[in-house]
């Protein structure tokens, strides 16, 4: 079959749940290898991959300690920037070179920078090594997402991205707790290996079930350089343009608002304890992911999208209204998080069809964007001056994001 056959190449197609149940029970196919096994390894994996990301936030008292010195750009700085910047490589290299080769390459690199941290002697070392840790890390997401997109039967695709997408949410909550009792009972150094034995174990089980799909496997057609000019002229279009536009904000809301409520909880009276637990309260409704599939099946995955920015948008709106009332703050945030779990896998796929069929360099945009937004999130929660402000602030944003959706849909409409 042909890439220009594909009907699963044009941007917003759904497939109907009949289809669906009939694609499960058949079996992988040259064009479309990637079954359940390939699925969960990927998912998994990106679970271990990103917990490199958020461990430092409680790994940073006890490195500063044992360092001599502030190791927030060693531990955090250093991994982020080439954690942004490595989204824009890795994309366009797996789609001249192949998916499978690239993802093995990077968790290869990860592996061996990740057990090298343990034996940093200091904080310039350490930092080198993280910056080599956030360069391989971003080789597996983009291009983890962009094989799914690709290699798996277009009815089974939306479930395998909202799969990916609650594990990239998830990961945020198992990196700190994973990092958190590993330095508390063994110590810090004993955090890396421990995660480059797991990153060991998960390359071994990609190279035996992640297998190319026949008509995007090997060197693409273009060169290298075509690929990389590829993605600059899919950054341009404005239909992308809308589209980033509503996606930086997505992270970058949800950074900002759990780093300002933290604060705002000790005003009212609590305990970290219980600060805890309220942050992990939302938990179950980052699950959500798992049906937009479903969703999109019925409607399509720009209307997804726009349900999603807007759910979330009112639940921001209500942590502003409610914000002295603790039980208001609970409720509001997990309808918030409900809208972002159903947000994220529309986003992913809505960069997977408008790039197709150079979907690595999507998925390289859509990271690039996503962790630009991330970045920005702390920003907006320090310069606000009450979390209410702050709530308020955020709402904005998000409105604003819903109408880039929008905007996007009646251009992407237009270009077809």
């Amino acid at each position: 079959m042909s890439r220009a056959h594909r009907s699963d190449l044009h941007p917003d197609i759904t497939h109907s749940p009949e289809s669906s149940t009939q694609s499960t029970t058949q079996s992988a196919s040259p064009a479309y290898p990637a079954g359940s096994s390939a699925t969960v390894t990927l998912v998994v994996t990106a679970l271990l991959v990103l917990t490199q990301l958020y461990a430092a936030i409680p790994l940073l008292t006890p490195i500063s300690v044992d360092l001599h010195g502030n190791a927030t750009v060693a531990l955090s700085t250093a991994f982020s920037l080439t954690y942004a910047a490595g989204f824009l490589i890795w994309g366009p290299v797996s789609d001249h070179y192949g998916r499978r080769r690239i993802m093995a390459l990077a968790l290869g690199i990860l592996i061996v920078s990740t057990v090298c941290c343990a034996l940093a002697p200091s904080l310039p070392v350490l930092a080198a090594l993280r910056a080599i840790q956030g360069l391989s890390a971003s080789g597996f997401a983009p291009v983890a997402l962009a094989y799914l997109s690709e290699a798996l039967e277009p009815p089974r695709r939306a479930g395998g991205i909202g799969a990916m997408s609650t594990s990239f949410l998830v990961a945020g909550i198992v990196g700190q707790v994973l990092a958190s009792l590993v330095a508390l009972h063994l110590g810090w150094r004993w955090f890396f290996p421990l995660c480059g034995g797991l990153l060991a174990v998960a390359l071994a089980v990609v190279l035996g079930v992640v297998h190319d799909a026949a008509p995007a496997s090997g060197p693409s057609g273009s060169s290298l350089r075509g690929q990389f000019a590829s993605l600059g002229r899919l950054a341009l279009r404005p239909a992308v343009l809308a589209l980033s536009l509503a996606h930086v904000t997505l992270l970058m809301v949800f950074v900002a608002m759990y780093t300002g409520i933290g604060g705002h909880l000790e005003t009212l009276g609590l305990r970290p304890t219980s600060i805890i637990l309220i942050r992990l309260a939302a938990l179950p409704a980052m699950f959500l992911s798992l049906v937009a599939g479903r969703l999109a099946a019925r409607w399509s995955w720009s209307r997804t999208a726009q349900l999603g920015f807007g759910v979330s948008a009112l639940g921001m709106l209500g942590e502003a209204l409610l914000a002295g009332s603790l039980a208001g703050l609970m409720v509001c945030s997990i309808v918030y998080v409900a809208g972002v779990a159903l947000a994220a896998p529309a986003m992913i796929s809505l960069y997977g069809q408008v790039s197709a069929p150079n979907r690595g360099s999507g998925m390289a945009l859509n990271g690039f964007i996503l962790f630009v937004g991330t970045s920005a999130g702390p920003l907006l929660a320090t310069s606000s001056s009450t979390f209410r402000v702050l709530a308020l602030t955020l709402t904005g944003i998000l409105a604003v994001a819903l109408a880039a959706i929008t905007g996007f849909k009646a251009l992407a409409d237009a270009d077809h």
